[in-house]
């Protein structure tokens, strides 16, 4: 299944982000194609006019011809494309239309009238091939990210279209999910599927991908092959804004609780936690003094973002205590002092403005202070757009501007790096570890090993 991008331009409205300029490219059927560059250069763009979103569902000025096997992506009606091309989106809760996740895997054989016997023996066999049965027949919206991203790539992986694109796919996924996606990926590039990646982590690509597509800028910048992508090394890919080619093991210390014997900073002693109904961990214990990053690790589905909105005093301790220098802290009181940067940072964006965004609820704000923390972040240029027109690393670097104007002592941060390409990461990076100089308790879920890295004193894993 062949595609052709011939003299491509394409500018959404009111932004420059993602806009793409003179784009000419090929792909030949089975080929494996992976679309590198920093965030906002047009990578998602490109998926979107492959699978007929642009100009279908989002606005703009489109001009070139976008072809499949020869037939212009226009020409297709909508049931035909979505056949032929199946698509991951960056943000997998877009893209659900149900409430359980036998509905979702099943969702597109029914739409196609297949037979209830087929759509069983489908869902079984794909739920096996992508190691998923524990995901079968739960409540989509009480899944984790990572989870979500599973059932997502299971529900394209169900309809075995010639051409698959995936935008981030690995975003929220733990180092043992990424594997298993490597898995799907090599299986289904052995069956001749053509596949298509926008992706910021590279390390578990290394040994499938064909050719890599440089974007800069909306431009191609280059074309490199899969031999010359191996070959680089990592200060090479970092002058590009490419995270490295290879997995990074971080020598992180492991945490061990009841270290902080001076009753400063955050203790939590034997803490659990009920979440509809549901035990999500038991006993946790685990202390955070001022001045240093802690990253929380963890398969999927394993607590994290649970752990973060007790700490919050978004949900309710089953057992345990949580303590604030020495003083159990209640409801009231963690969320006076503590805030969070949510893995769906689309869920705390409300403001009108990227500017108004950071002094939304903020008492006797200064507009020097608000100007400097968005150029810090990189996001000085784009003061006067609307949040929802930014890309998703861009949005993630806007909740993290928030959390530094809201001035509480405890930062907690859901996968902040998640769409964030090498420059971006280092630029999160060091903001964090700035903060923990200012005296904040800094607490990091994450499955980001690079990220790690970078900034991390030390790490807790939760089982």
């Amino acid at each position: 299944m062949s595609i052709e991008l011939k003299n491509v331009n394409f500018s959404y409205p009111d932004t420059k982000v993602g806009t793409l300029n003179d784009i000419n490219l090929s792909i030949k059927k089975g080929e494996f194609v992976l679309l590198a560059g920093e965030s906002g250069c047009g990578k998602t763009t490109i998926t979107r006019i492959i699978n007929g979103l642009i100009p279908g569902f989002y606005g703009g000025n489109l001009l070139g011809e976008a072809l499949i096997n020869g037939k212009k992506v226009s020409e297709y009606k909508s049931y035909e494309l979505a056949k032929v091309v199946g698509s991951v989106f960056q943000n997998p809760r877009t893209q659900f239309f149900n409430a359980d996740t036998d509905s979702e895997i099943a969702f597109g054989l029914e739409n196609a009238g297949e037979a209830a016997k087929t759509i069983n023996d489908t869902l079984g066999k794909v739920t096996k091939d992508l190691n998923i049965e524990a995901l079968r027949d739960r409540d989509i919206f009480k899944l984790s990210g990572g989870e979500k991203q599973k059932i997502a790539f299971a529900s394209v992986y169900a309809m075995n279209p010639d051409v698959f694109l995936l935008d981030e796919p690995s975003a929220n996924l733990d180092t043992k999910g990424i594997e298993g996606l490597k898995e799907c990926l090599l299986k289904i590039k052995k069956f001749g599927k053509t596949v298509i990646i926008a992706e910021h982590r590279l390390y578990y690509l290394y040994n499938l991908v064909d050719r890599v597509i440089y974007l800069k800028d909306g431009k191609i910048e280059k074309e490199i092959s899969g031999d010359e992508f191996r070959a680089m090394d990592k200060s090479t890919l970092n002058t590009m804004n490419l995270r490295s080619n290879r997995y990074i093991e971080n020598k992180i210390d492991d945490g061990k609780a009841y270290e902080n014997k001076e009753n400063a900073g955050l203790n939590i002693k034997n803490l659990s936690v009920e979440y509809k109904k549901r035990i999500v961990f038991k006993n946790v214990n685990m202390d955070f003094v001022p001045g240093k990053v802690y990253c929380i690790t963890g398969q999927n589905g394993a607590g994290k973002s649970t752990l973060l909105r007790s700490i919050c005093g978004l949900l309710k301790v089953s057992e345990g205590e949580i303590l604030i220098n020495g003083l159990k802290a209640n409801k009231k009181d963690l969320i006076k002092k503590a805030f969070m940067v949510m893995q769906d940072v689309n869920y705390q964006l409300f403001s009108d403005s990227v500017l108004n965004e950071c002094t939304l609820g903020v008492k006797g704000f200064n507009s020097e202070k608000v100007e400097d923390t968005l150029k810090e972040m990189g996001l000085i240029e784009y003061k006067d757009r609307h949040p929802n027109t930014l890309s998703g690393g861009q949005k993630q670097r806007l909740a993290i501007a928030v959390s530094l104007m809201m001035e509480k002592d405890i930062l907690l941060f859901d996968e902040p790096t998640s769409g964030l390409d090498y420059g971006n990461m280092l630029l999160c990076a060091e903001f964090i570890k700035r903060l923990a100089k200012k005296g904040k308790i800094i607490i990091v879920v994450t499955h980001d090993e690079e990220f790690m890295e970078c900034c991390c004193d030390k790490k807790y894993s939760l089982k």
